[in-house]
């Protein structure tokens, strides 16, 4: 006896529900990459990006070229000051000038894993994530799956790379990458914590 095949379920298109299947972003958004079973999405253009979450890509997007937080560079901000403002009873110069080095070396990066991370999950979404916005906890659990599975595909992608200007990676590369570079930033910071003393 045949069975009939099952068609799939087409997904309840509501005006009031902001997730990729609301009406108003018919033809916006394409597929993008699946990581762990899970289809991901993104915008054809930044451009449609809306506006609430096109705020937090933009400060994605700072802390990209940073190589850095802004929360981060505020923070050194804030201890060069004190080296040189004189509230520490002393000026010390030669402080401001190692971690202002340490900023040279971190722009030479190709890029901090943990910003660029930030910013692709905000350009790449699930089917059910909120797209007038960014849900911090949401995304932090996504960039958690994506990072234990190793998912490097957004890399990849055409609105990525038009954004960050990282092309002509190989996937080895990119991974022993992610793999190495985490530790130089590790013993970055831990420069930056002694010289805030």
């Amino acid at each position: 006896m045949r069975t009939k095949k099952r068609k799939p379920v087409k997904p309840v298109v509501n005006d009031k529900i902001f997730n990729i299947h609301n009406p108003e972003y018919h033809g916006m958004i394409e597929e993008a990459f699946v990581a762990n079973g899970v289809q991901y999405y993104c915008f054809r253009k930044d451009t449609a990006i809306r506006y609430g979450r096109y705020i937090f890509l933009q400060d994605f997007l700072q802390e990209t070229q940073l190589r850095m937080t802004i929360e981060q560079a505020r923070k050194d901000n804030e201890i060069m000051t004190s080296h040189l403002d004189g509230s520490k009873g002393t000026i010390n110069i030669a402080k401001v000038l190692e971690i202002l080095s340490i900023h040279r070396q971190q722009f030479n990066l190709a890029f901090e894993p943990d910003t660029v991370f930030r910013l692709a999950s905000c350009l790449f979404f699930d089917e059910a994530e909120d797209l007038r916005t960014w849900d911090k906890q949401h995304n932090e659990e996504k960039i958690k799956r994506w990072k234990e599975s190793h998912t490097v595909d957004f890399f990849f992608h055409r609105l990525f790379q038009e954004l960050t200007g990282l092309n002509n990676l190989s996937r080895t590369v990119l991974v022993n990458y992610l793999q190495q570079v985490p530790e130089t930033l590790k013993g970055w910071q831990l420069a930056k914590d002694i010289l805030s003393r």
